[in-house]
């Protein structure tokens, strides 16, 4: 526990003191009439009296700033041992369903620009988009657990990945509001460079829903997505995008985008109006 400052913040204090208590004495016998020291006595006496006090209060301002130190420090300390708790459970064997519902749903994102928006009009209570059925062969072929269902079950079962999504995305808002412990958050493998891509296009498609939607504005208040990727980009050191244009020049040309078979359609964006990132 480091408390340099609060030290040197003490040494600062009663150096300061004495200093004034030393210099008082001689500026007084020179500004004060000489009759009034007659008495060496009562000076001395009040001299040490002004002396203990102004250490006194030197004492409470020290006390304080060390508190404050502690309780700073003490708030780092939970912190930290809530992102440490975040990781454990981000590696655990029971998470790992939930990233692997997730990415199915992202990479049925990646793959179908219709199912993208779709997945992104689910993220606001109104105004939300028809499953698109042309998407079921996908999702068939990324789960084998799927290759047998209907297309209604395919739509309940698509649900379930898709509360997996909303999961991981509560997960990654948590660990961006811990923003100010970026050192620990990076030592941590929370494979944000793998996440990133595809939840820039979740997050970018919400954020055109809700700029031209009255509606959505009026009705859901809650975080956009793109709030939690810039401060994670921050956090981890990349470059920040700033336009609806760098987000989609990022994503369409993003090498393991493009691994995963990123659907064409989305370069329409390239040339669509700018909105803020």
């Amino acid at each position: 526990m480091s408390i340099s400052r609060p030290i040197k913040l003490a040494g600062l204090t009663m150096f300061l003191i004495v200093m004034i208590w030393v210099m008082a004495y001689p500026i007084a016998r020179y500004l004060i009439p000489s009759d009034t020291f007659n008495e060496p006595f009562e000076p001395v006496y009040n001299g040490l009296n002004v002396l203990f006090t102004a250490l006194a209060f030197g004492g409470v301002i020290i006390t304080l700033a060390f508190q404050a130190e502690e309780s700073r420090i003490a708030r780092r300390e939970e912190i930290e041992r809530s992102i440490f708790e975040l990781f454990q459970t981000f590696t655990s064997l029971e998470f790992q369903q939930v990233k692997d519902g997730a990415f199915r749903a992202l990479l049925t994102g990646i793959q179908h620009r219709e199912y993208a928006e779709y997945l992104a009009s689910r993220l606001f209570v109104v105004e939300q988009l028809p499953f698109p059925p042309a998407c079921a062969k996908t999702l068939r072929t990324l789960d084998a657990e799927k290759q047998n269902l209907d297309d209604q079950q395919i739509i309940h079962a698509d649900r379930a990945d898709r509360l997996m999504l909303d999961n991981i995305l509560n997960f990654f808002a948590m660990l961006a509001q811990r923003e100010s412990s970026a050192t620990v958050i990076k030592h941590c493998d929370f494979a944000y460079d793998w996440w990133r891509p595809a939840l820039w296009i979740i997050a970018e498609l919400q954020q055109r829903r809700h700029a031209n939607s009255e509606k959505i504005r009026m009705y859901c208040k809650n975080q956009l997505v793109t709030t939690t990727l810039k401060a994670l980009d921050k956090v981890y050191g990349h470059a920040p995008l700033n336009s609806s244009r760098e987000v989609w020049e990022y994503i369409t040309q993003h090498p393991k985008l493009l691994d995963f078979g990123l659907d064409p359609e989305f370069n329409d964006y390239l040339s669509t109006p700018e909105t803020s990132a």
